[in-house]
């Protein structure tokens, strides 16, 4: 696999009246304190923004990899739940499931190792320390 060296840089300024703030990083992003955290901002926590960060490194990584390997695919869905959970008198992030459907035209074994090695490769899931499971499977239309 590739290795790489990079930086992402991310800004954030929030005031004392506001649940809500706005967030750099190539872009600007909504984010804020959402009820059940005890905020009354309609939109979307930094935890969403975790679950988007670990959801989508596995499809950026399985598009580079498909890629590399000439593997046509008609599309792929991702559908990522991060759980908190109470431990210990706080909250942690107890799991990440990933529920994957490849798309393609016929099934066949480079799919499927594409889609066990991606896992292997997908460096943001790797650097949690939490559980992480991902359900793969093929689908041929």
């Amino acid at each position: 696999m590739v290795e790489y060296s990079e930086d992402y840089y991310a800004s954030a300024t929030a005031t004392d009246d506001n649940d809500g703030w706005e967030t750099e990083s190539r872009g600007q992003f909504a984010v804020g304190i959402p009820p059940e955290f005890g905020g009354d901002f309609d939109g979307p926590a930094p935890e969403n923004y975790y679950a988007v960060a670990l959801t989508n490194c596995f499809v950026a990584t399985f598009k580079v990899m498909a890629d590399n390997s000439d593997l046509a695919f008609e599309r792929i869905d991702a559908d990522g739940t991060l759980q908190l959970r109470p431990a210990d008198g706080t909250t942690v992030v107890d799991a990440f499931e990933l529920d994957v459907a490849l798309y393609v035209d016929e099934p066949t074994r480079k799919a499927e190792l594409l889609l066990e090695r991606t896992r292997e490769y997908c460096f943001i899931l790797d650097s949690v320390d939490f559980a992480v499971s991902v359900d793969a499977e093929i689908v041929s239309e």
